[in-house]
């Protein structure tokens, strides 16, 4: 058993000694997003009326002129759509690149949440298998796709690590470094449970808060995994000659 307790209070110290503040990184992040979910849904408001109209009528011309008579083109608004979701899996690697960098004691700046874009086709690729694969499993049954988001919960944080990996071996990494641990993982989540329904309550504004202590306790427990099945890779832990005692093993 990981002592979850002790990686949370791990979680606390390395949010508090983080040279860039987290909670102005987290702040800077809901705003980049804030301005594309804003985007995606204005382009996509049309759409959405047209829709609406063909099962009610009544209901669009109880709208606002404003609403009413928008207009934008639908292919457009798709692609902004598929761009909007491809940016979020990007800026999200940004962010968790930050994180497992202030574990390591680095300075890691306001721009590191756009790193990602440097290695943007293997993110998105790794973010479109893993979404993949936790829908194909989702089709047997709901369990076996929690089970999966379990399986490949770490995929990411390999890739990061390791930018040479394909995405289909961090895949294969993460399903090895997360067996016999996802139980754990269960547990980690409904520890948040309470900080989950006060985020609700303020609508989303604890989450400068909550996100930044969640995600440091997350790449807690996949640095602690990573140790104790010797799978992975530890930059900045190079053994003699530079080579790497953790050289990936799946």
């Amino acid at each position: 058993m990981i002592d979850r307790a002790a990686l949370k209070l791990e979680a606390k110290d390395v949010l508090r000694g983080a040279l860039v503040s987290p909670y102005l990184f987290t702040l800077l992040c809901l705003a980049v997003s804030l301005v594309m979910n804003g985007i995606d849904e204005y382009t996509s408001l049309p759409a959405r009326i047209a829709d609406l109209a063909q099962v009610d009528p009544q209901l669009v011309l109880g709208l606002p002129p404003f609403l009413r008579n928008a207009s934008f083109p639908r292919l457009p608004a798709m692609f902004i759509d598929v761009l909007s979701l491809l940016l979020t899996v990007t800026l999200g690697a940004g962010a968790s690149l930050y994180h497992l960098g202030i574990r390591r004691g680095e300075e890691m700046p306001y721009s590191t949440l756009f790193d990602g874009f440097g290695m943007v086709g293997r993110v998105v690729a790794l973010g479109l298998l893993r979404a993949l694969l936790i829908y194909l499993w989702s089709m047997l049954f709901i369990i076996p796709g929690i089970i999966a988001a379990y399986r490949y919960r770490f995929a990411m944080y390999n890739l990061l690590e390791d930018p040479e990996l394909s995405p289909l071996d961090a895949l294969r990494m993460s399903r090895v470094q997360t067996s016999g641990f996802k139980g754990e993982l269960f547990l980690l989540d409904l520890s948040f449970l309470g900080w989950i329904a006060l985020t609700l309550v303020t609508f989303g504004l604890l989450s400068i808060w909550f996100a930044p202590y969640y995600q440091q306790t997350d790449v807690g427990y996949f640095q602690a995994i990573k140790r104790i099945k010797g799978i992975g890779r530890f930059p900045g832990e190079d053994g003699p000659g530079g080579e790497d005692p953790f050289a990936p093993r799946y």
